[in-house]
C-alpha cells in the first residue's frame, strides 16, 4: 500500500537531437580524424579501393566531399541496423569481415564522423549480389534544432532497382562542409592516409586515391609512401614476445648483412603486461641526406619535408593504424634533450609497431579514437619500445663515433700545472727579482682560480647525480612521512575524544614513539644525502672508505631489499683522506647501474660483491655484480660521455665517476675476471691515501 502523498513511476532517457552534433564535435577533434573514420568503414566492408573527391568551393557551408568504395555494400536492413543505431554492437559481435579483415570500427561512431565533416550527407549503397540500390539522406543540420528530440528527427530512405553496370559498394556524398580545406589540410591528410595502412608490411589490397581541384594537384593521386622511406640509413626490425624476449635484426652503413640481436627486457624484474608485438624502425641521419637526394633525383629540402610528414612511431592494430593525438607519444624529443649526442629525435624515426586486438587486449582505443587508454599495459608497452629503440641507438652511435682505443683516465686539472713553466723561467733568469715576484703572484692567482673551478665542478657533479638521489628520496621518504602524518592525526583524534575525560597515556605514548622512530628514519636519510648538498667543499677528512660504501648501500637500501639483491660489503676499516661527497658519487653511480641491470636476471641470482684492498701507495676497490654483463662490442665505450646502454640513460654517471677517481691520481676501469660473472669495475685511488697526502 503506497504512502499518502507519494508518487512512483518510471521514465525513459530521451536525448535531444543535438546530441548527434555535440558528440561529433566533442568526440572527434577535427575533420581529418573524422574522414579517417569513414575510410575505416570502407576497409571493414572489404573495399579494395576508396576514392575521395573534394568539390569546390572548399569553404564552410559550401562544397562537398564524395567518398566512394567498392566494398560489399549494405542492404536496407544493414543500414537500419548500423547507421540508424548509434553505438551499434554489430562489429563487436562480428569482429572479422567476410574477407577475414579484423574490423577497425567497433564503437559505431561513423554517423558522428559524417556529422563532424558536413551539414548533410546522401548515402548510396548496393550490396554484393543484390540489385536493389538503397539511398538515405541525413540532414545533420536538423539535429541542431533544440526543440526536437533524437527520435523526432526522421532520415528518409529509398530503395530502387540499381542501374545497369552499377558495381557493389557505398558512396557517401557529404555537402555543405563545416571546415575550410587548404594546402596545409591536404598535406596533413595525405600524411595521415599514407600511414593508415602499414607501408612496412607491403599491404597492397587497399588503395586510397584523392581527387582534388587543380590548384591542389600536388597532393592528389593514389596515396603512396614517399620514396625516401625505402632508403633508411639504419633499419631495426624484429619481435617482442609476451615474456619480453627480443629477437631482431639490425642493418646499417656499417653492415653488409643483417646482424641478429637477442635480449630479454624486464621491467622491475618482471615481464611486461603489454603482450607480444612486431616492430620495424627506420632511421635517418638528417645531416647526411645529400647522397640520398642525388640517388632519388630529389632535393634535401624535399626529403626533409617527406620525413617530417611521415616521422614518428605508428601503432598498427591488425594492420590498421591507431590514430594518436601526439605524434611524439614516446617523448623521443625529451630524451634527446637529455642526451643529444646519442638519442634519436622523433623526426629521425619512421617506425611501425604491430599489435592485435586478440594478442594485446590491454591496449584499447580511447573513445575519441585518438590514442590508447592509459593503463599499466600501455605504460609497459612504451617502456619496452624505448628499450628496443635504445638498442638501435647504441648501434648507430657506435658507427657514428667510430671505434677508438680507450685512453687512460687522467684528472681534468693534471695538465693545468704552472709549476714547470715557473721553474723554467726562474732557471733562465735567476737574477730577475721582479720577474720572480711576478711569477709567484700569478702562480698563486692561477692556483686559486683552479681551486674555485674545482669547487664549481664538484657542485655540478653533485647535480649530475641528483636524479638517482631524488628517486631515493621519493622512494624511501614517503613511508616515514605518511606514518608521521597518520600518527599525528590519530593522536589529535585521541586527544579530542578524551577532552572531557581522563586521557589514557599509553596509546599516546605509543604514537609519540612511532613518530620519533619515523623522524629518526628521515634524519638518517637526510644524513646520508648530506654529502650531495650544494654546500661548499671543505678540506678532505679522514674517513673509513668502507663507511662511505656502507652509506651508499644504505641509500639504496629499500631498492636493494625489493629486488632481493645479496650485497657483500667489506668488513675492514681502511682510513683515507678524501672528500666524502666525491667518493659517494663514485659508489652511487656504480650501485645505481648494477641495480638496474640486476633486474634483468632471476631474483635468486642477484648479487653484488665489494672488496677493498690497500697497497703501499694506492687503494683498490673492486665492485662486481652478477648481472648480464656489458656486451663485448661496447666495452670500450662505457666511459664515453653521453654513451649509455640504458634506455633512458644520460651517459654521464661513469664518466663523472671516472673523472672523480682520476682527480685522486687514480682510475675507474672495467675489468675482466672479477668475483662475479657479470660486470666488474676497479676503482684505484692514489692521492691522500692512508690519512696523508702523497706527493
Amino acid at each position: 500500500m503506497e504512502k499518502k502523498g507519494v508518487r512512483k513511476g518510471s521514465a525513459r532517457l530521451r536525448p535531444r537531437a543535438r546530441i548527434v552534433r555535440t558528440i561529433g564535435r566533442d568526440l572527434i577533434s577535427n575533420e581529418i580524424v573524422a574522414l579517417v573514420e569513414l575510410i575505416k568503414n570502407a576497409y571493414d566492408a572489404d573495399a579494395k579501393k576508396v576514392r575521395i573527391v573534394f568539390e569546390d568551393p572548399l569553404q564552410p557551408s559550401q562544397g562537398g566531399i564524395l567518398i566512394e568504395d567498392d566494398g560489399v555494400g549494405m542492404t536496407l536492413a544493414t543500414i537500419q541496423r548500423a547507421w540508424f543505431e548509434p553505438a551499434t554492437v554489430s562489429k563487436t559481435k562480428d569482429i572479422r569481415s567476410a574477407a577475414g579483415r579484423r574490423v577497425t570500427g567497433e564503437k559505431g561512431i561513423g554517423r558522428f564522423a559524417a556529422a563532424r565533416i558536413a551539414q548533410a550527407m546522401e548515402m548510396e549503397s548496393l550490396a554484393i549480389g543484390r540489385r536493389k540500390m538503397v539511398r538515405v539522406r541525413f540532414d545533420w543540420g536538423r539535429f541542431d534544432d533544440e526543440s526536437l528530440y533524437l527520435d523526432q528527427v526522421r532520415c528518409r530512405w529509398e530503395e530502387s532497382p540499381a542501374s545497369k553496370g552499377r558495381g557493389h559498394g557505398t558512396t557517401l556524398h557529404l555537402t555543405r562542409m563545416n571546415d575550410a580545406w587548404d594546402a596545409e589540410s591536404f598535406l596533413c591528410l595525405r600524411g595521415e592516409l599514407s600511414r593508415l595502412i602499414s607501408p612496412h608490411r607491403g599491404t597492397n589490397d587497399f588503395e586510397i586515391e584523392m581527387v582534388l581541384p587543380d590548384r591542389f594537384k600536388d597532393y592528389a593521386g593514389v596515396i603512396t609512401p614517399p620514396p625516401v622511406l625505402g632508403k633508411p640509413h639504419y633499419r631495426f626490425a624484429g619481435d617482442v614476445d609476451a615474456k619480453g624476449s627480443v629477437n631482431a635484426t639490425y642493418e646499417g652503413p656499417d653492415t653488409h648483412e643483417a646482424i641478429s640481436i637477442s635480449d630479454d627486457i624486464r621491467l622491475k624484474g618482471r615481464a611486461p603486461e603489454s603482450g607480444p608485438f612486431h616492430f620495424e624502425f627506420r632511421v635517418w641521419d638528417r645531416d647526411n641526406l645529400d647522397p640520398l637526394a642525388d640517388e632519388l633525383g630529389s632535393t634535401v629540402r624535399k626529403l626533409r619535408d617527406d620525413l617530417n610528414s611521415a616521422c614518428g612511431i605508428s601503432i598498427y592494430r591488425d594492420d590498421f593504424r591507431v590514430l594518436l593525438a601526439d605524434n611524439d607519444w614516446l617523448r623521443l624529443d625529451i630524451r634527446r634533450v637529455q642526451n643529444p649526442t646519442m638519442r634519436l629525435s622523433n623526426n629521425q624515426v619512421v617506425g611501425a609497431v604491430f599489435i592485435s586486438a586478440d594478442g594485446n587486449p590491454g591496449l584499447r582505443d580511447q573513445t575519441n579514437r585518438e590514442g590508447i587508454v592509459s593503463s599499466s599495459a600501455f605504460d609497459d608497452f612504451k617502456q619496452v619500445l624505448v628499450s628496443v629503440l635504445s638498442k638501435l641507438e647504441v648501434k648507430r652511435d657506435t658507427y657514428r663515433r667510430g671505434r677508438y682505443v680507450q685512453k687512460p683516465a687522467t684528472g681534468l686539472f693534471d695538465v693545468l700545472d704552472i709549476a714547470p713553466l715557473r721553474d723554467y723561467v726562474e732557471k733562465r733568469y735567476p737574477t730577475d727579482v721582479e720577474l720572480k715576484a711576478f711569477l709567484g703572484e700569478k702562480t698563486k692567482a692561477f692556483e686559486h682560480g683552479i681551486a674555485e673551478v674545482q669547487q664549481v665542478l664538484a657542485r655540478y657533479r653533485r647535480l649530475a647525480t641528483l636524479g638517482q638521489i631524488i628517486d631515493v628520496v621519493l622512494h624511501e621518504g614517503r613511508t616515514p612521512v605518511a606514518a608521521i602524518s597518520n600518527e599525528a592525526m590519530l593522536m589529535k583524534r585521541d586527544i579530542d575524544r578524551a577532552r572531557d575525560k581522563t586521557i589514557d597515556s599509553q596509546p599516546l605514548q605509543t604514537r609519540i614513539s612511532t613518530i620519533t622512530q619515523q623522524a629518526e628514519v628521515l634524519s638518517m636519510l637526510f644524513k646520508r644525502l648530506a654529502p650531495f648538498s650544494g654546500r661548499k667543499r671543505g678540506r678532505p677528512a679522514e674517513i673509513a672508505i668502507e663507511g662511505v660504501i656502507s652509506d651508499a648501500c644504505l641509500l639504496f637500501g629499500k631498492r636493494i631489499s625489493e629486488l632481493g639483491v645479496n650485497v657483500h660489503q667489506p668488513d675492514s676499516q681502511t682510513i683515507v683522506t678524501v672528500d666524502q661527497g666525491e667518493m659517494q658519487q663514485i659508489f652511487v653511480n656504480l650501485l645505481d647501474n648494477s641495480l638496474y641491470w640486476l633486474e634483468k636476471v632471476p631474483q635468486n641470482a642477484r648479487r653484488i660483491v665489494i672488496e677493498v684492498s690497500q697497497q703501499p701507495r694506492e687503494l683498490v676497490i673492486l665492485f662486481s655484480d652478477s648481472g648480464p654483463g656489458i656486451p663485448e662490442d661496447v666495452r670500450d665505450r662505457v666511459f664515453d660521455p653521453y654513451f649509455s646502454t640504458k634506455p633512458d640513460g644520460v651517459g654521464l654517471g661513469l664518466t663523472i665517476a671516472g673523472e672523480t677517481a682520476a682527480e685522486y691520481d687514480g682510475a675507474l676501469e672495467l675489468v675482466s675476471g672479477g668475483p662475479l660473472s657479470g660486470t666488474t669495475f676497479r676503482v684505484t685511488l692514489r692521492k691522500r691515501i692512508g690519512g696523508h697526502q702523497d706527493a
